[in-house]
């Protein structure tokens, strides 16, 4: 099947309003390790192969803080690449800084920008113009052992309520150890957004700019993690839980679409399976997914000619097609809108034994885990580590969010009086 859908990418051949004559040269900073590094590699060649006039250099800098990092020294010595993928965060720091071409003024944008989720658009829009769009962004679905409950006798769930029983009933005590917890998170910013968003919560900056990051929504949502860890339901990690994904030691798990293809040769030797399922909603009965990922952005300090095969390649990257064989290889989520109407994209939802169906759904509700504010790193941390005195009982889940709330409160003044 995915061979199938490789060809398709291959047949492609992607027509813009401008020519660029001579070969350009474009380099790309990113943070693609593994088998996403892999498939972004392979569809560039395809773009170079396309476009013999443009060269796309692949430069693998590091995943996460190491890229951030560079990109953000790299414009402090004015040594910028073409392009780099970036979080909202540092892209609205680079803005600031005036290093970023503003991708709404580049041909046919209007028309790149309607084929993606407008959640997604604003992962780049900073005072209501787009400089950035979203490339690798991940959603968190609820993975699930269809063994284990089968055995139980139930469906995968579908609200929180059902989730706060179910992680009981598949919990298992013998002697008074855990065998297997019912549920498993890590203690990160990315799983209470997820959780928070089904309160009401999720949201830490209003559209006014007030902080809300002890709104009741977000201590409902942190409260329903820390009671289950309490009464033993639930296992809570810092890290990445390789463990808990590959072995039969969790019956559901909280995590992102994009874990998938680096635990996958283990998890095909898994006797109790694995599949996905959207994270279970609140009240109102709707799915609202949290994102996470990077943005894509073109820097002014290359040259015109540098910026427009940049643009040129952005407008590949987000094709339908592109973003199907994207989603198909890596479990990111497809944020072309197309994608999901596709055949192909239906045919591969239904010979997966994974059910990769969540990863693509609630997307027009989605909000994204982050803040697109050059402040908000710091903040992150601290909400990352409210979460982590919550969960060990250190503070309540009130207290916890208020302490960060201060931290965040302080931390925006601080900057802007600088």
């Amino acid at each position: 099947m995915k061979q199938r859908i490789f060809i398709f990418v291959i047949g492609i051949v992607f027509i813009t309003s401008f020519v660029i004559a001579q070969q350009v040269t474009v380099t790309f900073w990113e943070g693609m390790s593994g088998p996403l590094g892999t498939t972004l590699q392979s569809i560039t060649n395809i773009f170079n192969k396309e476009n013999p006039n443009i060269d796309i250099k692949l430069v693998f800098i590091g995943n996460g803080s190491q890229l951030d990092s560079k990109i953000l020294a790299a414009a402090e010595a004015k040594d910028l690449p073409t392009m780099t993928q970036a979080y909202p965060a540092w892209t609205a720091q680079l803005v600031y800084d005036g290093v970023v071409a503003p991708l709404y003024t580049f041909p046919n944008f209007s028309e790149v920008e309607n084929e993606l989720y407008p959640a997604e658009i604003n992962l780049g829009k900073i005072n209501g113009k787009v400089y950035a769009l979203p490339f690798n962004q991940e959603n968190y679905v609820l993975y699930y052992r269809p063994n284990m409950l089968a055995e139980a006798g139930i469906n995968p769930p579908t609200t929180m309520a059902e989730l706060q029983k179910d992680a009981k009933l598949l919990t298992i005590k013998k002697n008074g150890k855990t065998i297997r917890y019912g549920f498993a998170f890590r203690t990160n910013v990315m799983a209470l957004t997820s959780v928070a968003l089904q309160f009401g919560g999720g949201i830490y900056v209003t559209k006014d700019g007030k902080i809300t990051i002890n709104s009741t929504g977000n201590v409902k949502a942190l409260s329903f993690l820390v009671n289950l860890v309490k009464k033993g339901y639930a296992y809570a990690t810092a890290g990445y839980p390789d463990h808990e994904l590959t072995t039969s030691s969790v019956a559901l798990l909280l995590g992102g679409g994009a874990w998938l293809p680096y635990d996958i040769s283990d998890i095909a030797g898994q006797k109790d399976g694995l599949k996905m399922v959207p994270v279970p909603y609140g009240p109102d009965k709707e799915t609202r997914p949290a994102l996470k990922g990077e943005d894509l952005i073109i820097f002014n300090t290359a040259t015109v000619e540098q910026q427009n095969a940049a643009w040129k390649y952005i407008q590949f990257l987000l094709s339908p097609a592109v973003q199907l064989y994207w989603a198909m290889q890596t479990n990111y989520s497809p944020i072309n809108k197309e994608v999901i109407n596709m055949n192909e994209w239906k045919l591969y939802v239904e010979s997966s034994p994974y059910n990769p169906a969540p990863i693509a759904e609630g997307l027009q509700n989605a909000i994204s885990e982050t803040e697109l504010l050059p402040w908000w790193p710091a903040v992150q941390l601290d909400i990352k580590t409210a979460v982590e005195n919550a969960v060990s009982g250190a503070m309540t889940p009130q207290q916890a969010l208020d302490w960060a709330q201060q931290k965040a409160e302080n931390i925006y003044q601080s900057y802007y009086l600088r």
